[in-house]
């Protein structure tokens, strides 16, 4: 409690010194960190725990709960409804037991329902949940409440899974990885009254201590008959149903054996045939190599690769882009994602990332484009040393193209995560891009970069506060002045308040070639406030009221300093069927260093340089209910646009004939005019997506693209055949077309991509 009011008094006597210091990059995340420990304090609930018996029988996972084991096993129901209400009172019991032998753990999971018309959207692995009937099942192996996996499945025993990391707070876009696949079976069946899930994770697909006796858990369940979600442990329904703040404990009757992890295999194959009529060549080839992951121990895993593709067989969504940076997407290659949270939950996600793993593998040439660069071979260890030690190593070898002016490079990466209190962490960052060699064409500060830095995050106990502070230096063979990165955040999470304020520096000099940073030279502060009220009758779940403001600062060489300045006002409704309606308004003025087209498709008509333009929009969007089967989102945009006006149109339509297909169709729709002087512009993007799934390894999507600022439209479609465990067949046929009075062939390619897992 002295701490407590230590913190407090601390925030309001210097608040105002706190606000005047925003902009030295060194003593403000050095002085946060000493106010983030002393909030990390809270109280604690009740205990909740269940006894996980031993079977020495086998469990077939059938869907039928007819072996004996069941029978003694003890059971646990969901105790409350985390949404639309938070309350004790719900309609449809959920049920589940768990067993455990020595190399698996079981799961049964009774969910009961007065019909048995239920939403299945799909037969693929790792389906959407939130709009369809399924049960979750969180287990956090080491009891850190930083890091837990989920097993999730529904009725006819469609699988999904996902690792969630940084405490699942939910204030951070890495929080969750639903790209990972872990090894686990599962079947489902339909009787009268309840479904019911049986469910087998071998202890391999875990890390967790060795001789465990206890474990983190919680499970929670959709149920859409109802539009209810509850769960086994309390959480408040300000925080996500995945939060690891909140869960009860497994006991196991005795101590699980050491963690025998399986030593994969991993062989790869990669045929392709390819034209590009533009340069009017083609290219066929084939491509294969070898991965390995090998268990050093039960808490730490070895990942190798030989002549690597990194290859995706997921295309990235187009963007219309609008602003004068580039767009991060997300990381989906097999080799990095295990454990991705300790290489990538560093910085600030739209400012500073010193480690983005997508740029391994891409580099540009001599025109200054991005090509793929060729992965000659790659290590990576990762996994925890002790309970509270964290430790990440990658080493990776790209390839030399001597026709494009690229070096060989070598790229590291050096991470280490130390748990402090219950849940905060301090963390070590070290990364390197290297040459291998001189090059005449590299110049000499471009033969290497280093960036190296410390961070300290903090998670309370039960979530109220959590936040992040860091400070990072770049090296290079030229000594530089203005070569730091450094920032905090700080949020404050309660029922009906939600506050936060962050600000980043980053210096002019500061580099990180590995990493991803949308500008340089600027601070950023950007306060946020929301006000939510949680109706306790009718049709509404909650309203909400956001305000929120980004301001950035340039440090230098500009003839006006104040760089962007934007306000948004949100006004959220949300339903408890969880359809939602909402209100913004934004208004902007950007200072631009150099002309500029915002449109991307008129280089002839730029906007001057050196110059501040105002823009300002209303915003009206509308989301139907996502459990039917027809479903639409709606938005409207108006306003002012960099000194002219903009008018903006996007609809969105699924159709599900479940659970074989899901169809959709994107459409959005721009129409700019910059001023007077310029012509006004239209631009279009659709997308239409055909996603069938034949059987829960069979599946089958057709992707079309038009996007009239790229002048592209491009056809990708995708056969997956899961034939044995994580295995993968895949068979991808790629079709561009640039777009001007008829469609002109520009690139056509069939890949085959063949993954086994040994």
């Amino acid at each position: 409690m002295v701490y407590k009011s230590l913190a407090f008094l601390l925030v309001r006597s210097t608040g105002l010194v706190k606000l005047i210091s925003l902009f030295n990059p060194i003593c403000t995340p050095i002085s946060l960190i000493f106010l983030l420990i002393l909030t990390n304090l809270n109280s604690q609930q009740k205990k909740l725990d269940y006894h996980v018996k031993f079977s020495s029988n086998e469990i077939k996972i059938d869907g039928i709960d007819d072996e004996n084991s069941w029978k003694t096993a003890n059971k646990m129901y969901a105790n409350w409804q985390h949404f639309p209400n938070e309350t004790d009172e719900f309609n449809n019991p959920t049920e589940v037991r768990i067993l455990f032998d020595d190399k698996n753990i079981y799961l049964l999971c009774k969910s009961f329902s007065k019909s048995k018309d239920y939403v299945i959207p799909s037969l693929k692995w790792d389906f959407s949940g939130a709009a369809s009937d399924k049960v979750n099942f969180l287990f956090d192996t080491f009891s850190d409440a930083n890091n837990a996996y989920m097993f999730g499945s529904n009725m006819l025993g469609v699988k999904s899974d996902i690792l969630v990391s940084n405490g699942g707070v939910g204030t951070s876009r890495s929080d969750i990885n639903r790209t990972w696949d872990g090894n686990f079976d599962v079947e489902g069946k339909v009787y009268d009254g309840y479904y019911l899930i049986e469910m087998k994770i071998p202890l391999s697909t875990f890390n967790y201590p060795e001789n465990s006796k206890s474990w983190r858990f919680n499970f929670f369940r959709f149920d859409t008959q109802e539009s209810q979600r509850t769960t086994w442990a309390r959480i408040p329904q300000e925080f996500n149903d995945y939060n690891l703040a909140y869960m009860g404990e497994i006991i196991f009757e005795k101590p699980l054996n050491k963690s025998k992890g399986k030593t994969w295999l991993i062989p790869f194959t990669n045929g392709f045939i390819d034209k590009d009529f533009t340069e009017n060549k083609s290219e066929n080839n084939l491509k294969y190599g070898l991965d390995i992951r090998v268990p050093l121990k039960s808490e730490l895993n070895l990942d190798v690769t030989f002549n690597s593709d990194f290859s995706q067989a997921e295309i990235d969504d187009e963007i219309v882009n609008f602003t004068r940076f580039e767009f991060k997407m997300p990381e989906k290659r097999q080799f990095f994602i295990e454990n991705n949270d300790i290489y990538t939950n560093f910085g600030e996600d739209l400012m500073m990332n010193p480690f983005f793993s997508r740029r391994i593998g891409l580099a540009r040439n001599i025109d200054g484009d991005l090509i793929e660069n060729k992965i000659l071979s790659g290590i990576r260890v990762s996994g925890k040393i002790n309970n509270n030690l964290k430790l990440g190593f990658l080493n990776m070898l790209t390839d030399e193209d001597l026709n494009n002016n690229i070096p060989m490079n070598l790229n590291s990466v050096i991470s280490l995560h130390q748990r402090v209190f219950k849940r905060s962490l301090v963390k070590f960052l070290l990364v390197n891009r290297q040459n291998t060699q001189d090059y005449e064409f590299v110049n000499y500060e471009d033969q290497f970069n280093r960036v190296a830095g410390l961070e300290y995050d903090l998670i309370t106990e039960k979530n109220k506060w959590n936040g992040r502070a860091y400070f990072y230096k770049s090296f290079e063979n030229v000594r530089k002045d203005d070569n730091t990165s450094a920032g905090f955040t700080i949020n404050r999470i309660t029922r009906n308040h939600r506050f936060r304020i962050n600000y980043h520096y980053l210096g002019d000099d500061f580099r990180s070639d590995l990493g991803f940073m949308r500008r340089k030279g600027v601070s950023k502060l950007k306060p946020h406030y929301q006000y939510t009220i949680y109706p306790s009758s009718g049709r509404l779940n909650s309203i909400s009221f956001r305000y929120q403001h980004v301001f950035y600062y340039k440090h230098k060489d500009q003839i006006e300093n104040i760089h962007y300045n934007t306000g948004w006002l949100f006004s959220t409704i949300r339903f408890k069927n969880q359809s939602s309606f909402g209100l913004r308004y934004i208004n902007r003025t950007e200072y631009i260093p150099y002309d500029f087209d915002p449109s991307g498709v008129d280089e002839l008509n730029k906007l001057d340089g050196e110059k501040t333009y105002y823009s300002e929009f209303f915003e009206a969007q509308y989301s139907s209910d996502p459990s039917k089967d027809f479903i639409y989102e709606l938005s409207g945009e108006t306003g002012k646009f960099f000194g002219g006006r903009i008018v903006s149109l996007r609809n969105e339509v699924y159709l599900r004939i479940q659970p074989k297909l899901v169809s959709s169709l994107k459409l959005k729709y721009d129409k700019i005019k910059l001023g007077l002087n310029y012509p006004t512009t239209n631009i279009f993007l659709a997308s239409s997506k055909f996603d069938f799934t034949f059987t829960k390894t069979l599946y089958w999507a057709t992707v079309f693209q038009y996007g009239s600022q790229s002048e592209n439209f491009g056809i990708n479609s995708r056969l997956q055949w899961r034939f044995k465990g994580l295995s993968n067949l895949f068979i991808i046929y790629n079709d561009n077309y640039l777009v001007q009075n008829e469609l002109i062939p520009r690139q056509r390619g069939l890949n085959l991509k063949l993954v086994h897992w040994f």
